[in-house]
């Protein structure tokens, strides 16, 4: 079973540094996630290495992949699409790179143009068997790109998406802070 995991960019949760206790939080239900995807099945996780969400959960990957053995995969949409990245991130994406089973570009070429995004939501989409998508309606995001697609993928296709709101990462919290 393969799991493709996507979501908001930092920025676009008002996080700004990965000492903000959001990220924090956000890193502990990832890992909750991740551990429920190994446990269930998911033998290979995919993220594309956007910053937010997705380092996230390559953080929560790389902890929990020696025990329980799944592989890791990085499919970059393009070349230098981490070009705008901060210093810092740049340094995290290429640890997540080194340490992935395995990393590639989905287009071996720079960016050209906009529809190279619907072509790349679709490849990862048709080589994932799920999704694990945290996206809400009510914070609009260019994730709702992927899920739309994957909507209309899911309609004549198998294709489980689980997606995460923010009534969902707050319950987590309350549960968190009863602990």
């Amino acid at each position: 079973m393969k799991t493709l995991i996507v979501g908001y960019r930092p920025y676009e949760l008002g996080i700004f540094k990965d000492t903000q206790p959001e990220a924090e939080v956000l890193k502990q239900f990832m890992r909750e996630k991740v551990r429920a995807y190994a446990e269930t099945g998911t033998e290979w996780f995919i993220i594309q290495g956007y910053t937010g969400i997705e380092f996230y959960a390559a953080e929560a990957i790389m902890d929990l992949r020696e025990e329980y053995g799944f592989k890791f995969s990085v499919l970059k949409p393009f070349h230098n699409f981490d070009d705008r990245y901060k210093e810092e991130d740049q340094l995290k994406l290429n640890r997540i790179l080194e340490a992935s089973d395995f990393h590639n570009f989905i287009f071996d070429r720079e960016y050209e143009s906009p529809k190279m995004f619907r072509m790349i939501n679709r490849f990862l989409i048709e080589h994932s068997d799920q999704a694990l998508i945290v996206f809400d309606e009510e914070v609009e995001s260019k994730t709702r790109f992927i899920y739309e697609q994957m909507l209309e993928f899911q309609e004549n296709n198998p294709y489980n998406i689980e997606r995460i709101q923010f009534d969902e990462i707050n319950a987590f919290i309350d549960s968190a802070y009863e602990r």
